[in-house]
């Protein structure tokens, strides 16, 4: 029960540091003129920091780094079969979310081009190939179970700029991007806890405390209301991608035995929303001849707005989506035992389904959305 505590006590110092931290990066970015001008792209009418996401980084690494010498101070040290595999992830993971925390400010004050993006985010990913996690095993997809070194290396760079990308892409209206971190990361830490994985779960609940202190003044604030921005966004994806390849391959890494079927099949479903609609958003746009970072209007939370959805109504429909995929691939997998490959083809239908009928509604009752009534992100 103490190590729960321990939990309670990061999830709550993290959310305090971005409770009083966030109102004064608004006004100090307000004193700055550091804000998001409104302009004919943006959903908003005034002038609105999006620097909330510079709060993320040093509230979750504070907030762990003091419960887990608390930890140790009082004498509930972590397991030695993890203490020399815990410094090796916990470096490399603060070395790729610095770069993306800089590359993310520096995208959020005076931008920065795609391709400077794309490559901090391969090397972000390349740090976690160092700190050994990967996506290791393919868990029975296509006949395939552990993979040699350069093809999962390759595999896990791939999965990690996508995941970046995708949490950075939909973030386009209020809340969303935040509200899917705050569930995804509370599902991984009620994992790790009940695998008594109290420190992974630290890690999970420090970000999930500041999300939720920021989703208040994202959603809810009016004077104070602030965007999460690249910098929040990047190390978003990057702390979920990281925990998220952990809990995948937990059996393999932590000398406990897990007894997931197939843990892979549930890390999709916490991440087929976001992932799903970047990759649909990405085939959609080479298929008409345009960079897959070109910005338009297709995201799905795009289609719930020309459905006349208000921003809260859309965020609401797609974080009810997250949690039935997360149930539909748990019941898949461990209830009725099906492999991976079934849930990915399972997953994949329905999601092609939703879509179509999004667009089949939109097409009957749909309106097109105005330039000023979305942030188009690249």
């Amino acid at each position: 029960m103490i190590y729960v505590l321990f939990v309670i006590l990061t999830f709550g110092i993290s959310a305090a540091f971005g409770w009083l931290a966030i109102p004064r990066i608004v006004i100090f970015a307000k004193m700055k003129r550091l804000f998001d001008e409104p302009n004919k792209r943006k959903v908003h009418k005034g002038a609105i920091p999006r620097l909330g996401g510079l709060s993320f980084f040093p509230a979750v690494l504070f907030s762990f780094a003091f419960v887990l010498g608390l930890r140790y101070y009082y004498g509930y040290d972590v397991s030695i079969n993890l203490q020399i595999e815990l410094l090796t992830e916990f470096l490399f993971v603060v070395a790729g979310m610095l770069i993306l925390y800089f590359v993310g400010l520096a995208d959020d004050l005076i931008g920065v081009g795609y391709r400077n993006k794309f490559a901090a985010q391969i090397f972000a990913a390349i740090c976690l190939v160092f700190a050994g996690v990967t996506v290791y095993d393919f868990q029975g997809l296509f006949g395939l179970h552990r993979l040699p070194f350069l093809p999962d290396a390759l595999l896990t760079i791939v999965v990690v700029v996508l995941t970046v990308n995708a949490f950075n892409l939909i973030d386009g209206v209020d809340g969303l991007c935040s509200g899917l971190g705050t569930i995804i990361l509370s599902t991984l830490g009620i994992f790790f806890i009940y695998y008594e994985l109290f420190v992974y779960a630290m890690f999970a609940f420090g970000m999930a405390g500041v999300l939720i202190a920021f989703f208040q003044y994202n959603v809810l604030g009016t004077r104070l209301k602030v965007f999460m921005g690249d910098t929040g966004s990047l190390t978003l994806g990057y702390m979920i991608i990281f925990l998220g390849l952990k809990f995948a391959n937990l059996g393999h890494t932590t000398f406990q035995p897990v007894g997931l079927h197939a843990p892979l099949a549930i890390l999709l479903g916490l991440l087929f929303v976001p992932v799903f609609d970047t990759c649909r958003v990405f085939v959609s746009r080479i298929s008409r001849g345009k960079s897959p970072f070109y910005p338009d209007q297709n995201h799905i939370h795009h289609k719930l707005l020309q459905l006349n959805r208000t921003h809260l109504q859309s965020t609401g429909i797609l974080l009810l989506l997250e949690v039935f995929f997360i149930l539909f691939n748990f019941f898949l997998t461990e209830v009725c035992g099906l492999d991976f490959g079934w849930v990915l083809l399972a997953d994949i239908v329905l999601g092609v389904g939703i879509n179509l009928i999004l667009n089949r509604l939109i097409d009957h009752y749909g309106r097109a959305l105005g330039e000023n009534e979305v942030i188009r992100k690249p």
